[in-house]
């Protein structure tokens, strides 16, 4: 949404309609110009140009007001006595989280939660709410970070990093408005990514 916002600031006369979904679109049977995918892996192949934007990686986030009432976790192994919460993903695995840290790759088991949602506001909002840790893109938590809203829980560890690609038809026939949307978000997305990865824990 930043991206948009300040894109038709500069291009205040073009219209966009934004579907957010889990659903990979077919863009030229389905009506679109261009999309933005997160993905693990490499992209499959396809008719399509992929442009990479960049890297996003999740960290554990809890309200202050949870934290001050259940304690804040010093290990993984501790995170076992706390709710977790799972981004409802088909590019997450629901049952574990995979962890980057001071002892290298490490697996944590998901006890199953009584609760999930499919978008990271979605699931930001919970946690400010206090149900308890939850992993959050970078990208969503940083806002709420730097307001205090929410809190770095285990701040050495991140996980769950993806891959960002603007993906369009041939450059042959990318209409003009959807170019000047492709060169924006090719220069602000490595920025407003950079930020989001200096966030402090």
């Amino acid at each position: 949404m930043p991206a948009i916002v300040r894109y038709q600031e500069q291009h205040p006369a073009v219209s966009i309609d934004l579907t957010l979904s889990q659903h990979t679109p077919d863009i030229i049977d389905e009506g679109y110009d261009l999309t933005v995918q997160a993905s693990v892996a490499e992209l499959p192949d396809s008719s399509l140009v992929a442009q990479r934007l960049g890297t996003v990686h999740s960290v554990l986030c809890a309200s202050p007001g949870y934290l001050r009432e259940h304690g804040a976790p010093r290990t993984l192994e501790e995170l076992t006595r706390h709710p977790c919460y799972q981004l409802v993903s088909t590019i997450f695995p629901r049952d574990y989280w995979t962890f980057e840290g001071p002892n290298g790759t490490e697996v944590f088991p998901l006890a199953r939660a009584n609760f999930g949602v499919n978008v990271a506001g979605a699931l930001a909002v919970a946690l400010r709410e206090g149900v308890g840790i939850g992993a959050l893109p970078m990208s969503t938590a940083g806002a709420a970070l730097k307001s205090g809203a929410l809190v770095r829980v285990l701040p050495e560890y991140r996980l769950q990093s993806l891959t960002l690609h603007a993906l369009y038809p041939s450059r042959q026939y990318l209409n003009a408005k959807a170019k000047t949307f492709v060169e924006f978000i090719r220069d602000f997305f490595p920025r407003i990514l950079a930020s989001d990865a200096a966030e402090p824990g």
